[in-house]
Formats: structure tokens, sequence, C-alpha cells
């Protein structure tokens, strides 16, 4: 039986695992094996709600022990220290793991784009530990600017001053998510309630650079409305403690500063001998095919994929990463010796961008959702998202 290693239990991870047993039940042909460090499968896409208070962390794990049962699949928690793509191995801080085939799928880490003072300085937003902690600075900070014997507070006060630096999905979501957190805390501490301030600093001229002018005009004039300050064209020279230092000069004063403006494939995979994009990632073939190695196939945040229609990069969410798992299942399931499979088509399903607890900006093609019905949407979507890693929905046919 030919041996496949999955390397990541996330998006792409776990929904290949999930999806290859289920497709070759009666002619296990594949040993299936699932390497993560973490022994949970974490909803990414909700880590900014965990730091904004608005769900709570346990919400957003889900252990793999749940989620593999019933499916024939070794489950190995690990974390992956180099790859042997020549030799077919995996090394990990359990031993070493022989491949037939490997998946590379373990997601990104942040990059702080050599930003002086920026990794030292401001808070990440990747990990569900990163955003925890995030979530009890900000506690912190009104619990101390409101103390007795504190300094009196005053408008846009520094101390009260919250600048969320990349005004991309998560930077705009989590800059939604924080009015509602800020509110909550002034019920608690009244004296801040005309003294806080959120800052979003993004360094192209529009919010969400990667949905368009128009609707990232939607989402910074929606946020404005909420007081919010939108700093387009930001680029950041340095960040020191308590301010950050914008190319142009300015300079914000700001006791609690987040990061949300980058990610890159983990550098394992260029230290393993890949040749990788500037970002990290494995450039692909139509088939989700390393160029480089016959065995090794990458997807999610790993992978570098060229969409032809449209001749830019796939992009880099959740969604895409479960679609090329699902395409691949198919592909490892059904495969024939001298027979090649149908290229992967990249497709989208639409996206929401929350807007804060009780509305978002939903788009799936033509339509768009805004307010509480763009919320119900992205509500949905997280909902089907657990539901089919637990297995309750039926398979979806891709043709």
């Amino acid at each position: 039986m030919k041996r496949l290693v999955i390397l990541g239990a996330g998006y792409g991870g776990l929904a290949l695992a999930q999806k290859l047993v289920s497709l070759s039940k009666g002619h296990n042909s594949w040993k299936v094996t699932l390497v993560d460090h973490r022994d949970y499968h974490l909803i990414q896409v909700r880590i900014h709600e965990v730091a904004a208070n608005s769900i709570p962390a346990a919400q957003i794990k889900i252990p793999l022990s749940e989620l593999l049962q019933g499916h024939k699949v070794e489950s190995i928690q690990a974390k992956v220290i180099k790859i042997d793509p020549v030799g077919r191995t995996v090394e990990t801080t359990s031993g070493s793991i022989s491949y037939d085939r490997l998946v590379v799928a373990l997601g990104s880490v942040t990059d702080f784009h050599n930003i002086p003072g920026l990794q030292e300085h401001a808070f990440a937003m990747k990990t569900l530990d990163e955003a925890i902690l995030y979530r009890k600075a900000v506690v912190e900070a009104f619990r101390k600017a409101t103390a007795a014997g504190a300094e009196p507070l005053r408008k846009n006060d520094p101390r009260l001053t919250f600048t969320i630096i990349g005004g991309g999905l998560t930077g705009t979501e989590l800059a939604g998510e924080m009015v509602d957190f800020c509110n909550d805390l002034c019920k608690k501490f009244p004296t801040a309630r005309n003294a806080y301030r959120i800052v979003l600093a993004e360094l192209t001229p529009h919010l969400l650079p990667e949905l368009g002018a128009e609707n990232g005009d939607y989402a910074m004039n929606d946020l404005r409305r909420k007081n919010v300050a939108i700093l387009t064209n930001s680029g950041i020279d340095q960040v020191l403690p308590g301010s950050v230092h914008l190319i142009n000069g300015k300079t914000i004063k700001s006791n609690i500063i987040c990061w949300t403006g980058g990610v890159k494939a983990p550098p394992l995979v260029k230290e393993s001998g890949f040749e990788t994009t500037r970002d990290g990632r494995i450039e692909v073939n139509h088939n989700l095919r390393s160029k480089q190695f016959e065995s090794v196939y990458a997807i999610g945040d790993n992978a570098f994929i060229h969409d032809g229609r449209t001749g830019k990069p796939v992009p880099q969410t959740g969604q895409y990463a479960e679609l090329q798992a699902a395409y691949l299942a198919k592909c490892f399931a059904h495969e024939q010796p001298g027979v090649t499979p149908e290229p992967y088509t990249p497709f989208s399903m639409g996206i929401s961008i929350s807007l804060g607890r009780g509305e978002a900006l939903s788009l799936s093609g033509p339509l768009k959702l805004t307010g509480m019905p763009g919320r119900v949407v992205k509500d949905l979507s997280y909902t089907k998202h657990e539901l089919g890693v637990r297995n309750v929905l039926p398979e979806v046919r891709l043709g």
C-alpha cells in the first residue's frame, strides 16, 4: 500500500485526509498519515473574533481525534523539522517518516517584512495564543488607564489607542470587531467612553485591496462611520514602544499595536531544498504537483498556483485550500497508471468580510449583501465549514 503523508491539519490538509479516505473506501490504495504540531484543527478565519472577545477561544478549536474518528488516518502530533524530497522522508520531533507521496499543507507564518521594531513591539494575529494575548492586553490597557490615581483620560488618549497595521481581510475584520469590544469595555470602564481610539493603517490606497476599490471603500466608509481612523497610503517606517512611525513622517502614538500585514510559508520549506517564490511558496503545475519533485504536492498557503484565466496567483484563503484538497483527493483516489488527471481549475464560492459582530460585506458573483444580511451569510459560511469538517454535510461533487 502506498503511503501518503500530509503535513498540516489546517483547511487543506484535514480536508484532504478526510475526503481521500472517504473516496477510497473499498479499495484502500493509500495509507494516509496526517502530521501536525497541534492536536486540534484551528478555524483560522475566526482568530480576530477571539482577539476582540466576540467568541471564546474554545469555539475555534476542534480536536483532531474527533474529526478523524471513523477515518483510517494515522494522526501524528509532531513538529516538522525538515523535508527530504530526494530521499522521500520527513524529519519530525517524533522521528523520521517515509512517503511515496507528500502533500505540503503547513499553512503560513507571519511575515514582518524586516520592518524595524515591528516584530518586537507589535502583536501578530496568526495563532490562537497571539489572539488571546492581544485580547488580554486590550483589557489591561482599559484597566490601567482608568485605575484610581491614573492621569485623567483625554480624547484619543495614546493609552487607549489601538493601532492595526494592514487593511486586508484580517485587519479590516479585526477593526470592526474591536469597535464592539471597546464599547463592551466602556460599560465596565465608563470614563474611557470618549478616550479610546482605533486606528487602521493600510499601505495601498484602499482597504481590502484584493477585493477591488469599490468594496474597499465600502468597508472604509462603514468603519469610519463607527469612528475608526483609517489611514491609507500609509507605509510603516519603524515601530517603537508606544508609537508607529510612517514613511510619510507622521507618527501614531499607540499603546497596543497589531500587525496583520503579511504572511509567508514556513522557512523550513525553502530550507528543505525547494525552489520557492519570494514568500516561500512552492510553485506547482496544473495538477498541484511540485515542478521540482514529482512525489511532492502543495496546497493552500504553501502553493503558488498561477490562474491562467486571471493572470494572477490563486488567493491564499481557507476556501481555496479546501477546494484544492478536494481536487487532490479525487485525483489520488481515482489514480490510474499513465493517465493524467484533469487540471485543477480554481473557483470561488464567494467571500464574506466581518465589519463587526452584527454586520458583514458578503460577495458572491454579482451578488453583494451588506449589514445584517451580509452577516447572516458570514455566519452560514462558518457553520458550513464546521459541519463539513465534522462530516455532517454531504460530499460536494466537483465534476
